[in-house]
């Protein structure tokens, strides 16, 4: 029999050479999943970024319709009372209290459809009670005494308005209720912005101390710091920014005055002005220059910003995330938004003298009026939402005229007058006249002067009672508010020559 002395160490190196390589073999397996699940994060993270440009689509397509729907609802309704009016027995007959009421009521109406925007289903019901309505008078005032028509509609009328009076209850209810929420959110922020200041000066290190240093990492869930981003547009390399003004926090909930350029051929950066504490601070994420006016949409959180050079108006988020062009070709020197229309109310210089209108979704310009024979250059406007009328300066006078451009009227003639802002619940207009500034009660067209000021101003937004008046000359803004008797406050800038500004909310 032979015995193999060997036997054993040449199977011991067997089991270690199949040892090594399924050590090897594993080793590879691990590594390919780790790359397997590195691809499964990236193209998750794809699939999230396709997700939200999808919803992006899909929110601006949402805008889109709903304005074309109502324009279409507009048109025919006007195009029902236009044929309505044709009428000789109906132009005989409604007169005196009967017009003036059917006329209050279709304001009323038209109100409670803003009102309702904001609630879907109460939406849906109130245009199908509009086609009601339309189809209703189409078909009877062939055949019937038009007076009649009009009087049993109007009772139509009132009883929609007796709904709408009820979802204003409620609206005002929920408002109440997100003033409170507010107010508890603002004093939570404030809670948390005195602890991380305890904390960061309880980290701090002492002069002199030795010895290894503790970092310590604090999650703030409501303090965020912005990065700058890059305005692209039209902008190229912006300068950095000025470092007399200190930049401090705005809570979420706290509102401001973005203040902005005015027509510079430098790229400067916007600042802010922060209410009611009057504290300026540097707004990082736009650097522009050659602006001619702004504007801010609540509903959508958008800020409309006029350029020249060229002529565009851009619409922007505050953080310049999404930036678009809305209308090019078009030099505006003011401009208002009527939300609950979805519409935008220009000022123009170019391409001609007028007051203009377009979607706040872009497109569909139209000129409401041509005042390049009326005066000077049309500089700001304001919006009366209610009643559809537009008030607006052009250096020699403070003008009105309607939504759809009729009845163009001058109110008040004067010298440098360029800024005008409407308080439409007490139905007071503010105006300047030089470096006066009057007021005008609309109700009896009374005339009287508020203050002087200390600048020649440019632009006013109203904001809770208190009126903001950027100057042309010096560089600063006038802060005028009424508590019992109008109060005077001049903030210096020392950063623009001139400026324009919006409120945001």
């Amino acid at each position: 029999m032979v015995v193999f002395t060997g036997l054993p160490w040449l199977l011991l190196f067997a089991f270690l050479i199949c040892f090594c390589n399924c050590q090897d073999s594993l080793v590879s397996v691990i590594r390919k999943l780790d790359r397997f699940e590195e691809e499964l994060l990236d193209n998750k993270a794809d699939m999230l970024r396709i997700e939200k440009r999808v919803l992006n689509t899909i929110d601006v397509a949402k805008a889109s319709l709903r304005a074309e729907l109502k324009e279409n609802i507009r048109e025919q309704v006007r195009e029902a009372m236009a044929e309505i009016l044709q009428r000789d027995s109906l132009q005989d007959m409604v007169k005196g209290e009967v017009v003036s009421e059917l006329r209050h009521l279709k304001q009323g109406y038209r109100q409670m459809e803003r009102q309702i925007h904001h609630v879907a289903r109460s939406l849906k019901e109130i245009l199908n009670e509009t086609d009601i309505f339309h189809e209703s008078i189409m078909k009877k005032v062939d055949g019937e005494d038009s007076s009649d028509v009009c009087v049993r509609e109007k009772q139509d009328l009132e009883l929609v308005l007796q709904k709408c009076d009820a979802y204003n209850v409620d609206l005002k209810a929920d408002n109440e209720r997100l003033v409170r929420l507010n107010e508890k959110y603002q004093s939570q922020v404030s809670r948390l912005k005195r602890t991380v200041a305890v904390l960061s000066s309880s980290q701090t290190p002492q002069p002199g101390s030795t010895g290894s240093t503790t970092s310590v990492t604090r999650s703030t869930p409501y303090v965020t710091t912005p990065s700058p981003s890059v305005f692209t547009t039209s902008v190229t390399t912006p300068k950095p920014p000025v470092p007399s003004l200190p930049t401090t926090f705005r809570s979420q909930g706290e509102s401001r005055i973005l203040i902005a350029p005015l027509e510079s051929n430098a790229n400067l950066y916007f600042h802010q002005l922060s209410i009611p504490s009057n504290t300026l601070s540097t707004y990082k994420y736009h650097a522009l220059n050659w602006v001619t006016a702004l504007a801010y949409i609540a509903k959508t959180n958008e800020l409309l910003i006029g350029l020249y050079n060229p002529n565009k108006i851009l619409s922007s988020t505050l953080d310049t995330s999404n930036v678009r062009v809305l209308m090019e070709g078009v030099y505006t020197t003011g401009m208002a938004v009527d939300e609950g229309r979805d519409i935008i109310f220009m000022s123009t210089f170019q391409p001609r003298y007028s007051v203009s209108r377009m979607s706040t979704v872009g497109g569909n310009l139209t000129f409401i009026v041509d005042l390049h024979g009326f005066g000077g250059i049309p500089r700001q406007i304001t919006l009366d939402t209610r009643r559809k009328m537009i008030y607006g300066c052009n250096e020699g006078k403070l003008f009105t005229v309607t939504y759809s451009g009729h009845g163009l009227a001058t109110l008040v003639r004067g010298t440098n007058m360029h800024a005008v802002t409407l308080d439409q619940t007490a139905g007071v207009l503010y105006y300047n006249h030089e470096k006066k500034l009057m007021k005008m009660n609309l109700s009896n067209n009374r005339k009287s002067e508020v203050t002087t000021l200390n600048v020649l101003p440019w632009h006013m937004e109203l904001h809770s009672g208190t009126i903001y008046i950027s100057g042309l000359y010096p560089s600063s803004i006038d802060v005028v508010s009424y508590t019992g008797e109008y109060t005077l406050q001049s903030i210096e800038l020392n950063v623009f020559s001139q400026v324009t500004m919006c409120v945001i909310p």
